[in-house]
């Protein structure tokens, strides 16, 4: 387990210090290692009734991994053959929350903001079910350490606010638990957390809205 910095200075400056640290831990998973962990992301989350049998009309907001995240593209195309619809982030106003749009089967991306691949803006917009979220770190009461933009914090809190409680399922190596994650009242906890040694639930996540269009 990553073990954090001592918690002093601001929360702030304490989240930056751990960044760097959590990405030299993350970077050094090996290639390998990489390509069964991808696989039992898989395994492990057709254990999970909410992820194995979608709504109707689900919408599964995934990420397409950039730098040392876990690869979620076999865990993607398995979505999509239990009945996701699958939508990815994209930025489209800097510091505004993220719009998810779907992602059809071999369509082609577009480069995003941070190196992030994303569809095209004329991608239909959808509103997720569930989002798969991706992170720097993780702590067993559901906060994670994210990039430091905030974007993920903001939607959530924004689809919380318009009505729709999508699950947020935090995806990691298991080596990106730490003990404690520092955390401000803006941030938003996750509901389970998907790493290839199984499933971490986090709190009751309850029933999700259905995505739609």
């Amino acid at each position: 387990m990553l073990m954090p910095s001592a918690m002093t200075g601001t929360v702030a400056e304490t989240k930056r210090t751990l960044r760097g640290t959590a990405k030299f831990v993350r970077g050094r998973v090996a290639p390998e290692d990489r390509r069964h962990a991808a696989e039992s992301l898989v395994r492990h989350a057709a254990t999970v009734p909410l992820l194995a049998v979608p709504p109707e009309n689900g919408v599964a907001a995934a990420y397409y991994p950039i730098g040392g995240e876990i690869d979620s593209r076999l865990l993607i195309d398995w979505m999509r053959q239990v009945g996701w619809r699958i939508a990815l982030p994209t930025v489209e106003q800097a510091s505004a929350p993220l719009t998810f749009r779907e992602w059809l089967p071999d369509a082609v991306l577009d480069e995003g903001p941070f190196c992030t691949r994303q569809p095209p803006r004329g991608a239909p917009a959808l509103i997720p079910t569930v989002i798969l979220i991706p992170l720097l770190a993780f702590d067993t009461l559901g906060y994670r350490l994210g990039y430091g933009g905030g974007y993920y914090d903001r939607t959530l809190a924004a689809l919380a606010d318009a009505g729709h409680r999508a699950v947020s399922v935090g995806v990691a190596f298991a080596v990106q638990e730490i003990e404690t994650v520092p955390h401000e009242s803006w941030d938003r906890r996750l509901d389970m957390v998907l790493t290839e040694r199984g499933v971490l639930p986090l709190r009751d996540a309850p029933k999700p809205n259905n995505g739609s269009s």
